[in-house]
């Protein structure tokens, strides 16, 4: 009897061990990425969100997108209430990179698989982040080059001024991308850019609003419009348009926004540089992917960059 008994119990706690394990696999589902984005409705932003929404569907992820909105102390507690939620991996737009050390250090102590994504972490931690953006300061060195090649194709030998907008302040984007202009021109004295820091914060609204002041404060000084990105050129198109000024200066910028196609092709853009946040949140996923099943990953994937002039829109994606 006792050896039935005991035979009976084995059985009840093996059928017991089995349905919990198969409990414990129902419940797991797929992997989860959750992704705190900083500049969630800047024209940037919203295809490579949808990259990374694709590219997660496509390698079987679940996703969750929030607004940064710009704000460390905000993104802080995004990224936290993820790690306590169970998130597999996370993906970090930061707004700026003064505030990212806190981020940075909270997200590898948590243990969870995590990627930077565009905006560069303070130098502070960057050696403890993996990456994918562009080479910044490279981006700034293409927008010099383009700005040379302009003077010389137009000014020669003379003086050419130029109405110079930027981004956000505190963005390593916008620092690097000065950075890297103003290293080109520092061989040109006869290049100078007129006005001070104007930031603009990538809003075109505020571009179209300081290109106006710009205008009246500098007028047929300027022979250059130059601006970090394709929202910001949107905003002092508008305002050259307004004032009647198109055509009778030049205009470069950075981004592949769909009215840079346009005005590339018209004529009325110079060039501009790539930047492609399509491959941008594609790699990411890719990169956070191999974190995630612990595979090795290069310390920074770059995105392609490069000049775009107007026989070369056919050879790239658009926005």
């Amino acid at each position: 009897m006792k050896k039935v008994l005991a035979l009976a119990l084995a059985l009840v706690m093996c059928v017991s061990l089995a349905a919990c394990g198969g409990s414990k696999k129902e419940s797991e589902g797929p992997k989860r990425i959750f992704m705190s984005a900083a500049y969630y409705t800047a024209p940037y932003g919203s295809p490579l969100m949808a990259a990374v929404e694709a590219r997660c569907k496509e390698l079987g992820y679940e996703v969750q997108i929030v607004d940064g909105e710009a704000n460390g102390d905000k993104q802080l507690t995004q990224v936290k209430t993820a790690v306590a939620d169970g998130f597999d991996g996370i993906i970090y737009w930061p707004g700026d990179s003064a505030s990212t050390p806190p981020v940075v250090n909270y997200l590898n102590e948590s243990g969870v698989p995590w990627m930077n994504i565009n905006t560069l972490p303070d130098d502070s931690v960057i050696d403890d982040c993996t990456i994918v953006a562009s080479d910044e300061l490279q981006i700034g060195k293409e927008l010099g080059k383009l700005v040379v090649k302009y003077y010389e194709e137009n000014f020669p030998g003379e003086e050419m001024g130029i109405a110079y907008i930027e981004g956000d302040s505190g963005s390593s984007y916008t620092i690097h991308l000065t950075q890297g202009i103003n290293e080109v021109l520092a061989d040109y004295p006869q290049i100078k850019i007129l006005n001070d820091h104007q930031y603009s914060n990538f809003d075109p609204t505020l571009s179209m609003n300081i290109m106006e002041d710009m205008i009246t404060k500098y007028g047929d000084d300027i022979d250059l419009v130059l601006c970090q990105d394709g929202g910001m050129f949107q905003g002092a198109y508008n305002a050259l348009e307004a004032a009647n000024r198109l055509g009778t200066c030049g205009i470069i910028c950075q981004g592949q926004d769909l009215i840079v196609k346009d005005k590339l092709l018209s004529g009325e853009l110079y060039a501009s540089v790539a930047q492609d946040p399509t491959t941008e949140g594609s790699l990411s996923v890719d990169v956070l992917d191999k974190l995630i099943k612990g595979e090795k990953v290069d310390h920074w994937t770059y995105t392609p960059t490069g000049p775009i002039f107007k026989e070369d829109v056919d050879k790239f994606s658009w926005f």
